[in-house]
C-alpha cells in the first residue's frame, strides 16, 4: 500500500472542510503548527491507543481542536457516500440485484474490473477516512483531554466501526493493524489482516464503545452540534442504539462460519438495555448537503437519473415487487408467468443459467408491492416525458425490469424499463415520487433492525424466540418499511395481510423457509443499500429470483459463467505488496459458506442452518 504523508493529507483536509463547512471558530494561526501525526512506541497488535506522542504532536492536535466538529461532519458525511455511483452503485448495488444499469453493459456490471473504481473506494476509505479524520479525530479526543472527549471518541469509533464492516465485506482480507489505532504502519508492504480477524476487530470496537457510553466519566461531555452531527445530533443514545443494531446485523453475518461467536454477540447486542433502533428517528442515514445549502452535494440516486436514467429497475425486484403476494387462485399456469431464464426465439449467444421455473409479471395476477409505485415509473419515454414532468408515464404500462447483461440499454429504453421515480423539478417530499435531489440515503434503518431481530428469534437467541416471534417481526419489519415511505396503513395491511411468506410461520414450514421469507422482505427493504444488500446477497444466497449476467461476465475468468460474483479485486497499486491475499472476483469471502447458483448456473436452496 503506498503511504501518503500524513501530514500533506491532514492539512488538505482541513483546507477542504473550510470549503463546505463553518469554520469560523477554526485556529488560523498562520503559525500553528500542520498536524503532526507522530507516534511513539506503537505496536500493530490490539484496538486500543497505547502509545505516546511527542510534543510538537500535542500542540498540533491542540492547534486544530476548533476544527474537530467539522471533520466530524466530513467523516460521517463523505462515509459511504464518496463517488457512490463508481465506488459502489456499478458494483454493489448492481451485484445485491438493487440497480439495474442502463449502461456501462460490458463493465463492473458483467463482472469486469475497473480498477479505477476500486481504487477510488480504497483511497476513500483509507487515505480520507481512516487516515486524514478517523486518526486524527481519536488522537485529538484522546491526547488532548480524554475525559472530556469521551463519548465524543466512542461516537467516532462506532462510526469507524460501521465503514469497517463495508470495507472488509467488499474485499475480505484488509490492511487494519495499525489503522484502527490512529497510528501508520510503518512500512509501505502493510500486513493484510484475515477477515476473521477484522470482524473480531469490530466487535471489540463496538464492545468498548458502548460499553464506554454507557460509562462516561463524571465531568462535562463534549457534544458535536447538531450541524456537524448530522445523524443524531450528538446524542449519545440513538448512537448506542444504532452499535447495537450493528453489532446483531454483524453477528448475523458470521452465524454460518462462527455459530458461537455469532450467538454471543448477538446475545449481547439484544440484551444491551439501550436496545436496538426504536423507530424512523433512529435510521443511520445520509442527509444530502441540498437540504441546507444551495447547491449543496445532490441526492445520487436523482442526480444519475438526470444522466439518461442510468439505474433502473432490476428484473429481480421487478418479480419480488410481483410474486410476494399473489391473488386467490393465480399459479404459475396462469397468464403473465414466465420462465425465470430462456432463450427467446431470434436469441444468439450462449445464455447461461435456464430455469423453467415460472415467476409473475402481471400486475393484475398480485397484489402489487405498494413500494414499487413510489419508487419506480412505470416504462415511459425519458425525454421530454418524464424528465420535465414526473408524472408523465404511461397508466397501462406494467413495470419492466432489466436483465443483467440484456444489449438494449441507454435512455431510450425507459419505454421497456421502469426508471427511479425521480422529480427533478422539485425538491418538495412528494408522497407518491420519492426520488428527488434531496432525498436522504438509509445506511441502516429501523425496518432492517426489525428483520434482523425476526431472524435472532429464529436462531433462538435472546429472550424473545420461536416461530410466533420471528413470523410477528417479519410483518412488523414489512410494516415499518412501508411506514418510511409513507405508505397509507390501509394499502400497507392489504400488501400484508395476502404475503404468501406468512404461510411459512402459520402452516409449519421449516426455518430455512421461515428465513427465506424474513430475508426477501429484508432485501427490500434495505434497497437501495448495495454494500448491505450484496453482502447478504452472498451469505444467505436470497432472494430467490437472483440471475446471472445473461450472456456471461465480463470477469476474465475469475468468476464462472454459472456463479455470481463474490468480492472486488484489490487495486492494481496493491500488486506490489507482496503481502498481499492472491484472491479473485469468483473467491468467497470468510463468512460466505456455499455458492447461490448450482452448476449450472440455477438457484439452489441454501442451507443457512449448520
Amino acid at each position: 500500500m503506498k503511504l501518503n504523508l500524513y501530514k500533506s493529507v491532514a492539512l488538505c483536509s482541513l483546507l477542504a472542510l473550510a470549503g463546505c463547512h463553518d469554520f469560523e471558530e477554526m485556529n488560523t494561526n498562520p503559525n500553528a503548527p500542520v498536524y503532526d501525526p507522530s507516534v511513539m512506541d506503537c505496536g500493530p497488535e490490539g484496538i486500543d491507543i497505547d502509545y505516546t506522542i511527542s510534543e510538537s504532536a500535542l500542540e498540533s492536535l491542540k492547534a486544530t481542536e476548533s476544527a474537530l466538529g467539522s471533520i466530524f461532519f466530513n467523516f460521517t458525511y463523505e462515509g459511504l457516500y464518496n463517488d457512490y455511483q463508481t465506488a459502489t452503485n456499478l458494483t454493489h448495488d448492481v451485484y445485491a440485484a438493487y440497480n439495474g444499469s442502463n449502461g456501462f453493459l460490458n463493465n463492473s456490471p458483467a463482472y469486469a474490473y475497473n480498477d479505477g473504481w476500486s481504487a477510488a473506494r480504497w483511497k476513500h476509505f483509507y487515505d480520507d477516512r481512516t487516515i486524514a479524520e478517523y486518526s486524527q479525530l481519536i488522537k485529538t479526543f484522546w491526547f488532548c483531554n480524554k475525559e472530556y472527549y469521551h463519548n465524543a471518541f466512542y461516537i467516532t469509533r462506532i462510526y469507524y466501526a460501521f465503514l469497517l464492516s463495508a470495507q472488509t465485506d467488499t474485499y475480505g482480507d484488509i490492511p487494519i493493524q495499525y489503522y484502527v489505532k490512529g497510528a501508520m504502519p510503518p512500512t509501505e508492504n502493510v500486513t493484510y489482516t484475515p477477515q476473521k480477524e477484522v470482524y473480531d476487530i469490530i466487535f471489540k470496537l463496538l464492545d468498548q464503545a458502548i460499553t464506554g457510553l454507557h460509562n462516561p466519566p463524571a465531568v462535562d461531555q463534549y457534544s458535536f452540534s447538531a450541524e456537524d452531527d448530522r445523524i443524531y445530533g450528538g446524542k449519545v443514545e440513538p448512537w448506542i442504539r444504532f452499535a447495537n443494531t450493528l453489532r446483531l446485523r454483524l453477528a448475523l453475518r458470521v452465524s454460518n462460519v462462527a455459530p458461537e461467536v455469532a450467538r454471543e454477540q448477538g446475545e449481547k447486542a439484544l440484551s444491551d438495555p439501550s436496545g436496538l433502533m426504536k423507530g424512523q428517528e433512529d435510521n443511520m442515514k445520509l442527509i444530502p448537503k441540498r437540504q441546507w445549502i444551495t447547491g449543496g452535494n445532490e441526492n445520487i440516486f436523482a442526480l444519475m437519473f438526470s444522466w439518461g436514467a442510468s439505474c433502473v429497475l432490476p428484473k429481480e425486484m421487478e418479480w419480488a415487487y410481483k410474486n410476494q403476494a399473489l391473488k386467490e387462485g393465480v399459479d404459475a399456469n396462469a397468464s403473465g408467468f414466465v420462465e425465470k431464464v430462456a432463450r427467446n426465439a431470434d436469441e444468439e449467444g450462449t445464455i447461461f443459467g435456464l430455469d423453467a421455473t415460472k415467476y409473475n409479471e402481471k400486475e393484475a395476477n398480485c397484489y402489487l408491492d405498494p413500494r414499487c409505485k413510489i419508487l419506480f415509473f412505470r416504462p415511459s419515454p425519458y425525454d421530454p416525458g418524464i424528465k420535465d414532468d414526473y408524472k408523465a408515464e404511461d397508466p397501462n404500462a406494467e413495470y419492466g425490469g432489466y436483465r443483467n447483461g440484456a444489449k438494449e440499454v441507454g435512455s431510450k429504453y425507459t419505454v421497456k424499463y421502469s426508471p427511479m421515480k425521480t422529480n427533478l423539478k422539485s425538491d418538495e417530499m412528494l408522497p407518491d415520487c420519492w426520488w428527488n435531489q434531496a432525498r436522504e440515503i438509509v445506511w441502516l434503518g429501523y425496518s432492517e433492525s426489525l428483520f434482523l431481530r425476526a431472524e435472532a428469534a429464529l436462531r433462538g437467541w435472546g429472550n424473545e424466540t420461536g416461530t410466533a416471534v420471528a413470523g410477528r417481526l417479519y410483518e412488523d419489519g414489512v410494516r415499518a418499511s412501508m411506514d418510511y415511505y409513507g405508505i397509507a396503513s390501509d394499502k400497507a395491511e392489504g400488501y400484508i395481510d395476502h404475503l404468501e411468506g406468512k404461510k411459512a410461520f402459520k402452516e409449519g414450514g421449516s426455518r430455512e423457509e421461515q428465513l427465506e421469507q424474513i430475508i426477501t422482505q429484508k432485501w427490500l427493504a434495505v434497497y437501495p443499500n448495495g454494500n448491505e444488500g450484496w453482502a447478504e446477497v452472498r451469505r444467505t444466497d436470497y432472494p430467490r429470483y437472483l440471475l446471472l449476467p445473461r450472456y456471461g461476465n465480463n470477469s476474465s475468468g475469475e468468476v464462472e459463467n454459472t456463479k455470481l460474483i463474490k468480492r472486488v479485486s484489490y487495486p492494481n497499486s496493491e500488486s506490489r505488496n507482496p503481502n498481499k491475499p492472491a484472491y479473485t472476483q469468483g473467491t468467497k469471502v470468510w463468512w460466505d459458506v456455499a455458492d447461490t447458483m448450482d452448476e449450472t448456473g440455477k438457484w439452489k436452496t441454501p442451507d443457512n442452518f449448520r
